[in-house]
Order: structure tokens, then sequence, then C-alpha cells
């Protein structure tokens, strides 16, 4: 339905008004016309000849008033321009409102109180209250090992085969220590929005209870499920307790507010923590080349399976490549992890199909002495049985190599055109695939725990497939030709703080009516202003695999605490390593800020087959043709791809995690906002565009003119009001007849109320063509006498009186008559029938 507005609403109402402001007094004078008679007093005349011409009969009619023949030409300029002045103003009243319009305006900003917002999706009801048993942490990578600060004793006790056991005699406690709460909740303790460290919690959660942890009394541990996807929501959203950008990939952690009381919405801004992937993928300059076939079962379709070397073989640098891991939290350098591993991906493999050589310390022979390639030469793979579904579909895994089935043998392939096994002549196995990772990530469970150890997962991905011939990009046509990328991607994971700008809209106390208008990095003006991070400091007592490090913004004051290490930038890269796993349905204990991060990475590098009974979605498209579109998409270049693994994870730790700070602070228990938040709120204004004004401009222009002629006529011109009243008496026609037929000499001088009580009430008859006054004599031919003037000649007419209906006497005019004519002169060039351009003077 066509939306129309409130200015071309009053435009059409004005357009309305003006046709009825036409029509009313046209319809009312063609009544009037009717019920005026041939008689009638001069009052009567007087009247209905104002209406008349009220009204656009003179104009349509073309009548006395509307000739300009014979009119003085500033009259007639005049005259025209009242009528010309009355058209305009009436057009500039049809068209200027058309440029009003309605709109939605942001005022001044004021401070108000904040109220809970509550969310009513799948991930609202599925997330539980929140309980009150703390944050709990279980050390140890073999055995237990007391946390940092516990008062947990643990005895090693070794047995007569040389294996070590860990007793308990006072259990264990689980309780994170005071020192740490305090340490890690340092740098949020002022009035702030920005979530820390214990701010997060996991989305579900389970109670557990042993008697050797926490003398038998219950502890929460972690619990996943996946309860709603948003990988297909191109926008940055809000769910509880989390601001999910599915854009870039990232989760911001906010409790969910919202100011009540503005019908049209507010917005305001806010900084939150946010945790977000950084991944950089390298091409490999391979590809998988295949043809769909003719005739397809239903257990397989790909056939002619080829690896198709685009580079990577033939432009493969020689020399080994080596990220710089001096600072990794200045510089992760995950671009040359990524090349690293794509590297060491392909050298491998050029290995097994003997394209080149490897070092030979006993005979001397250097790696690359020979490459037996060449731009899109193909290498034959095997497709293994009932997996074609892995190769119409993006896949990725932290097996690298996978895809050659090495081992598989030619008896589990259904590619006809393999014939023999590649040679491989340096004996590859699918062992030597699995350093890439470790080399790539540089940490593992045995590596020391610090702030210099950070996180890093390595995979290979297999982009989805791109139609090489002619057709649809949506449909596995038989015959039809296909290929797909590969990639070896690098990702960490890191903590930073973002400036987002909130709106609301509408009156209902729920999420959909929040949104996110703008994400951007908080800018700092100096390195002073930027946040200061702190990461447990275990003086290298710990592994990895032995505990979860504790993470967060402090204070200044721990800034130099031995058991803190501080650094001072604006993101922090999450400390850990890749357990090659991913989130788990129920955990062990509860630290969601070490562990939900690092476990839900897992997800991105496991994108492979069915995904039943791993509590995650279908990341591979094949179910799901919307994604399968944005992934073929996003497969076509490196920049493209390394923001799949980025929206996976968040996909993933938006089921995982919740934030629980709020503007009302922790856990939004607060009865007033935790620090002053100006909100701007939304109103509705009329506006109007300048473009509808110009008739009106045009018409003020010349009304202004108009008033100072008629100012100047009066101020110089000598004209005034009572001159004005004596026009309107000279062409009143009632007063016109009475005055000429009654031959009254003051009968233009006396005023209005008196004429109207006087001879106003003559009945002035026209039945027989001219006007007659009653009570005049009637005359056949009556000669009015007038003083002899140059140029100046009698006038003859003829007169007839009309009295009753049965009285109908013809009498010569009295001779008295001619004294009344004296009164009024004709000066002309001729006889009245004969001129009709006479000057009347009174």
């Amino acid at each position: 339905m066509t939306q129309i507005s409130v200015g071309q609403a009053a435009g059409v109402i004005a357009a309305a008004i003006f046709i009825a402001r036409l029509w009313a007094p046209g319809a009312l004078a063609l009544i009037l016309s009717w019920l005026l008679k041939d008689r009638n007093t001069a009052t009567t005349l007087t009247v209905s000849a104002s209406a008349f011409h009220s009204s656009l009969w003179p104009i349509i009619l073309r009548s006395d008033s509307s000739q300009s023949h014979g009119v003085r030409p500033i009259v007639r300029l005049v005259t025209n321009l009242i009528t010309w002045t009355f058209f305009l103003i009436a057009l500039a009243g049809i068209i200027t409102p058309l440029g009003l319009y309605d709109a939605l305006v942001q005022t001044r900003s004021v401070q108000v109180k904040f109220r809970y917002l509550p969310d009513t999706s799948p991930l609202g009801f599925g997330t539980p209250p929140r309980s009150n048993l703390p944050f709990n942490r279980l050390c140890g990578g073999f055995g237990y090992t007391p946390c940092p600060f516990s008062d947990t004793v643990v005895v090693d006790v070794a047995s007569s085969d040389g294996q070590f056991q860990s007793n308990l005699p006072y259990g264990y406690n689980l309780s994170i220590p005071q020192f740490i709460y305090d340490v890690y909740s340092s740098g949020t303790t002022e009035n702030t929005t920005v979530s820390n460290y214990f701010d997060i919690q996991w989305r579900r959660y389970y109670t557990s209870s042993d008697q050797q942890f926490n003398n038998g009394s219950t502890y929460l541990i972690s619990g996943f499920s996946s309860m709603q996807s948003l990988i297909m929501n191109t926008e940055v959203q809000v769910v509880e307790g989390l601001v999910v950008d599915m854009v870039n990939g990232s989760i911001g952690l906010r409790n969910h507010t919202f100011p009540p009381g503005y019908p049209y919405g507010a917005s305001w801004s806010e900084d939150l923590l946010f945790i977000e992937p950084e991944t950089v993928c390298v091409n490999t300059n391979l590809t998988l080349d295949y043809d769909i076939a003719l005739s397809p079962n239903i257990t397989l379709s790909v056939i002619n399976l080829v690896l198709t070397d685009r580079g990577g073989f033939i432009h493969l640098n020689q020399s080994y490549p080596e990220p710089n891991l001096t600072n990794p939290q200045a510089n992760p350098d995950l671009w040359t992890r990524a090349y690293k591993s794509a590297w060491l991906n392909n050298a491998l493999i050029a290995l097994y199909y003997n394209v080149t050589d490897d070092n030979n310390s006993t005979t001397g022979r250097r790696a690359f002495s020979y490459v037996n390639s060449a731009i899109n030469k193909t290498f034959q793979l095997p497709v293994p049985l009932y997996e074609s579904q892995t190769y119409q579909s993006l896949t990725s895994t932290q097996l690298f190599g996978e895809f050659l089935d090495i081992g598989g043998g030619l008896d589990n392939s259904s590619n006809p055109a393999l014939s023999s096994a590649p040679p491989n002549p340096f004996n590859i196995q699918q062992s030597n695939f699995s350093v890439i990772p470790i080399e790539c990530g540089t940490a593992g469970g045995l590596d020391f725990a610090n702030i210099n150890t950070i996180f890093v997962e390595c995979g290979f991905i297999q982009g989805a497939p791109q139609r090489q011939d002619a057709g649809t990009n949506l449909i596995f046509e038989s015959g039809s030709t296909w290929s797909q990328p590969l990639y070896a991607c690098a990702s960490a994971v890191k903590a930073t703080i973002k400036t987002v700008t909130f709106s609301y809209n509408g009156t209902g106390n729920v999420l959909s009516n929040l949104a996110v208008a703008n994400v951007q990095d908080k800018e700092y003006p100096d390195k002073q202003s930027m946040p200061l991070w702190g990461v447990e400091n275990t003086g290298d007592a710990y592994y990895l695999e032995d505990l979860l490090l504790v993470w967060g913004l402090i204070s200044e004051d721990y800034t130099n605490n031995e058991n803190v290490s501080a650094i001072r930038q604006p993101s922090l890269y999450l400390p850990g390593y890749s357990l090659d796993s991913t989130m788990a349905p129920i955990g062990f204990d509860n630290l969601p800020g070490s562990e939900a991060f690092l476990n839900a990475m897992g997800a991105p590098y496991s994108v492979e087959g069915s995904a039943a009974g791993t509590g995650l979605v279908d990341y591979t498209g094949l179910s799901d043709i919307s994604m399968w579109i944005r992934w073929q998409n996003l497969s076509k270049s490196a920049e493209g791809i390394q923001t799949i693994p980025n929206l996976i994870w968040a996909d993933v730790t938006a089921s995982a995690v919740v934030g629980t700070k709020g503007v009302l602070g922790p856990g939004n228990t607060g009865s007033e906002n935790v620090m002053p938040i100006l909100v701007t709120p939304t109103v509705q204004r009329v506006k109007y565009h300048l473009l509808y004004a110009i008739p009106a401009i045009i018409v003020a222009l010349l009304l202004l003119l108009i008033t100072i002629v008629a100012l100047a006529t009066v101020i110089f011109g000598h004209n005034n009001i009572a001159r004005l009243r004596e026009q309107l008496h000279m062409l009143s026609p009632g007063r016109t007849f009475t005055t000429l037929l009654l031959q009254e000499r003051d009968g233009m001088k006396i005023s209005s109320k008196q004429w109207a009580k006087g001879s106003g009430h003559t009945i002035i008859d026209y039945s027989e063509g001219y006007p007659r006054a009653d009570g005049v004599p009637r005359k056949d031919e009556t000669t009015i006498e007038v003083p002899e003037k140059k140029d100046v000649v009698s006038n003859q007419y003829s007169e007839e009186t009309h009295g009753d209906d049965d009285e109908h006497a013809e009498d010569e005019e009295p001779a008295g008559n001619k004294e009344h004519a004296q009164g009024y002169e004709q000066v002309g060039n001729g006889e009245l029938n004969e001129e009709p351009h006479s000057e009347f003077r009174w």
C-alpha cells in the first residue's frame, strides 16, 4: 500500500479546500441567480452583485467586469494582478504543505537510569539463572597439582614399578584464592561498563560433588550445547549476555539493559570487553579438481579426482620459513605461522609424489635438486569410498595431508582414473604431517605456562567447491567440473576493548528492540591511556597442561607484582595451547574465561562430514544451502576464507558463555548505573523540504511589494479610507441605479446605513430589459438636457415605468426632471449609443 506523508496529505486537503472555495461561491451564485427576480430592491442588487463577483462566473461568462477593452492600462494591470495573486496564493497553499514531513531526530543527551532487558530468543530461554556457586579450577596434567596460592596438599608416592601416585590427605580445594580474585578484578573496580575475567560465566552449567573435592560440597562444572546458530545472521546482534559480531566474528560481554521511557528510541555508547579470534590464511596454490559422474549412484558422484599444481609445487620457496617468536604478545606473526604450515604441507606432498627430493646427509643430496611439476599439472588422488560428500562442501581439519588417504590403498578408492599408488620414494606417512600444527602453534602442553606462550590453533581448510565449466554454481550437475582451493590457516584469540553504539527502538521490554549501530576499536590518545593487562606469573613452575592461566584487566597496584605479568597495550593474546579438541558437553571445572574461548577454536578446524553427536551445527553447508553459498563466496580468496574460522568460533562461543556485567554493575544487581551514561533520545519532529517553499516565497515577496505600493499611495498619493469608501459607493450597482433613476444629488455621499434605510428599499425593475425605479413616472422618450459643452450631445432614451400589474400609463417626463440631470455630465465624442468609451464624472 502506498504511503503518503503528512505534507502530501496537507497538500491534498489544501487543494480540496481551494476547489471547494471556487465551487461553493459559483454554485451559490447559480442558486442566487434563480432566486433573483426582475424586481428587486436596490440593496438586493448591490449584495447580489458582490456575491456574483466573488465567484468565477464573470470570468467564465466573459461578462463586463472581465473585459479589458477600453480599460485604462494601469487599472487593467492592477485588476489582473488581483486575479493572478489569488491563484498564486491558492497554488502556494497547495504546494507549500507538500514540503512537510515527519522525521525522527536526536535531541540533547541526558542521563537516565537503565533497566534489565530479558532475551526471549532460544539462547535466552536456554540460559539458566546464574548460580551463586563460585569459580573453581583443577590443576595437574597427569595427577593432581596444587593450583597457585591454593592450600591444597598433594603427596606424590612412588610405587614399586616407578610410577607416581598423587595422594590428597586433606582433600582438594577447588576454590579460587582471594588474591586471584582481587588481582584480576582490580582493573574494573572503578565505574566502567567493561567486563573482566570473573564477569564471564558458562552459559550452561552442571553441579557436581565428590568427597575429595571441597570437602564433598557441591561445585559447578562446565556444560555446553549448541542452542541457536547465528552463523547466517550477517550482522552484529545482541543475545542474552553477549554482543555477537557475525560480520567479522567476535563476541562482546554485556548483561543487557536499556533506558526506558523513550517511545521513539534512544542511542548511547558503551565500552565493552570483546573476545575475538584473529585468523590468517595462506593459499597453498594447490587445488582439488574433479568431475561429477554422469550416472552417480546413491553413494558416489565424484570421479577423476586430481591434485592440481597452481604454483604450490613449481614455485615452492626453497628457504625454510621461521616465524618471529621474540614477543608473541606484540606480534604473534600469524601470517608466517600459516605460511610455514602451507610450506610444510606442500613440501611433504611434493616428496610423496616425487615432485622433488629431500636432504640426504649420507649421499650429500640437497633438497629441491629437481622439481618435476608445472603449472596446472595434475596428480591422481583416490576418492575414499562413502566419502564423496567431503568434496561437495567446505571441510577443515587439524590433520594436514589427510585428503591424500595415505595408506588407504587402491581397494579403498572409487576413482576409475587411479591405476597405481603414488611413488612415495621417501616413505611419507600421515605422521609426517602431524608435526605441522605443532610447528605452527609452537606451544604444547609441556611448554611453561606464562604470558608469552600464547594460544595458536592451526589447521587445513578445503574451500567450498567452485564450478569450472558453464552452468549454475548451485547444482552438482552430471558431467560438471569442480575445483576446491586448499588453505593453511593460523588462529589466535585475543581480549580487547571496543566502543559499541546501541540504539533502542520501541516501547516493549524485549531484547529484540535493542540493536547495535556501530562497533569500533577503542581509540587511545597515548600509550599510558591503554588498558593494563595481567596474566598469572607462575615462575615457570607449571606447564600449560597443568593449569588454565587466569588473565584480566588489572590496576596499577599490581604492575610490579612478582606473581603477575603485566603488559600495557590495546589487546591481550590469551595464553594456552591447542588440545586438538572442541567444546565438551560437560567439563571438570568452572573457569570459562580460560577454557571456553580456546576450546571453541577447535570447532572451525574440525568441519568434516556429519556433525551428529558432536553437539555442534553442521558447518559444512551440506544441510544448509544458504551457508553453502556463503562459504563458496568466501572460499575464493585467502582474505575471504580466513573469515570462516572466526564466524564459526563466534557461533560456538555464543552458545558457550555469557556476560554478567551490565550498566547496573556485576549481575545487573545495582539500583543505579555504575557510571554516568549519556543517552541521546530520539523524538519525532516536523521538518520541511525548502524546495516546496518557492511559491510561498514568491507570494511573500509579491505581498511585500503590494504592501509597499499601497502604503506609498496613502503616504504620497493622498489616498485614504474615505476615498476608498466613496469609490465603493460609486461602484455599488444599487446605489448607482437609485442615484441616476431617482436623480439624487447626494446619492453617492450618504452613508451606507442611510442609503440602505432610504433609497436602498427602492424597487428596481428589469422586466422590460432596462432598469426602472418604482415611483418614477413612466416616460417613453424623455430628454435629459445638460449644459452646453463642446463635444457634448444630448442623450435620448426611452423609459417605461411599470407600476402595478394592471397599470400601464404612459406620461411625458415632467419638465422638472431636467433639473435633476444638471448634476451629471457626460464627456465624450459622440452619442452614447455610438461611443462605448465614455468617461463618467460624478
